[in-house]
């Protein structure tokens, strides 16, 4: 009794199949969705009309005219005066060295030649 019952449910679980299943793709006819902002866009790109440029007019008015810059003038320099007042000047020296210093450092460059030579 317990195959029997076994046999009666997988029969009814998987029923006979007597054709062959096929599946088919169906194309739809319109779009499920519609883009509006593409649609608009092409839409105001068919009606663009570009206006004709003068061409003309606006490049005469984008264009500057060049003109040569002015020569600057020579400045009036008095120079013999400077020169004069120069050769006049007193000429003041900060920290001189004194002759003995002078000296000095002229016998050890003559011992340190010597010394060289040796």
């Amino acid at each position: 009794m317990f195959a029997a019952r076994l046999l009666t449910r997988a029969a009814v679980a998987r029923p006979a199949v007597s054709f062959m299943a096929v599946r088919s793709f169906t194309a739809p006819s319109a779009p499920l969705m519609q883009d509006i902002l593409k649609d608009l866009y092409i839409k105001e790109l068919k009606g663009y009309k570009p206006t004709p440029d003068a061409k003309g007019a606006d490049a005469s008015s984008q264009v500057k005219e060049f003109k040569v810059p002015v020569a600057p003038a020579t400045p009036a320099i008095d120079a013999s005066a400077d020169l004069a007042a120069w050769e006049q000047a007193n000429v003041e020296i900060v920290d001189a060295v004194s002759e003995e210093a002078v000296e000095e450092e002229e016998e050890e460059e003559e011992e340190e030649e010597e010394e060289a030579h040796h």
